[in-house]
Formats: C-alpha cells, structure tokens, sequence
C-alpha cells in the first residue's frame, strides 16, 4: 500500500531557518533563459543522493528557477542566488531573487502545474512570493509506519 501525503504549504515568511548550516552550494546564476539547465546541472553535482530523490530534487529545482525566468523582464536583474543543503536528514534548495521575479499568485483558471509538482514531491515548500525566497525540502529518511497486525 502506497503512504498518501498531503503537501504541506508553508507561508513564505518561513524562509530559511536560522540554525542551518552554510550551505553545500551557493552560486549566483545569470537570469537567461539557460537558468534553469545550470541550475539542474549545479544542484545535481551535490552529494549523492539515491537516484530517485536526485531526480526530484533536480525537477523541482527547474521548476523554482523557471518561475523565476518567467517572471523576469528587462530591468529586472541579471542574475539570481541558488543555495542548497544536503544533510543526512533533509535536502533544502532555495532560490533567492527579488520578489517580484518570485512569481505571485496563479492566474485563476490556469494550470498549477508546479503546485502539483511540489505537493507530491515535496514534504514542504513555499512558492509565495512575500519574502525574497521561494524553497522546498525533501525528507531523505522517511518515517517507518507500522504495518498492521
């Protein structure tokens, strides 16, 4: 039997924690519509994550960056920061740009193909645009639950 998760939709005041650690990648990105590839690229040569959670990680990071591409225009900016940590526990990747380049609300009536995307699976996130910073987090070790007797 496959385990159902609700996404869990954090505000985006809830950016980074204080108590994490320097990240394991940090890198400021050129805005151009190759973002997104140098983005997959960096964030796939961290760690060593099993392939299917590199996968989801790399995915999501796309999308994070594409919002953000998107969003952009001229005068806008030309670059954006990317960080991420891979501790045995958790993988956070965030993206750091000025808020509008975050991406406000979805347009009534239009796909939230990224909302899926991060509802299934990530096990928190945030693509609200009140902060300067749009994230996820993957749990890499996932609760045990017990099988029924």
């Amino acid at each position: 039997m496959s385990e159902s998760r609700a996404p869990r939709i954090a505000s985006g005041r809830c950016a980074a924690p204080p108590e994490l650690p320097a990240p394991n990648l940090a890198i400021t990105l050129p805005l151009d519509r190759y973002a997104p590839r140098a983005a997959r690229h960096h964030v796939a040569l961290v760690d060593s994550p099993s392939p299917d959670l590199r996968d989801a990680i790399v995915l999501l990071t796309s999308e994070l960056v594409s919002r953000v591409v998107e969003h952009a225009w001229p005068g806008a900016g030309d670059a954006f920061e990317l960080r991420v940590w891979m501790p045995p526990d958790v993988v956070r990747v965030e993206v750091r740009a000025p808020r509008p380049l975050l991406g406000g609300r979805p347009t009534a009536g239009a796909p939230n193909f990224d909302h899926l995307l991060f509802g299934h699976l990530a096990d928190r996130w945030s693509v609200a645009a009140d902060e300067q910073a749009t994230w996820f987090e993957i749990d890499r070790v996932r609760p045990r639950v017990a099988s029924p007797v």
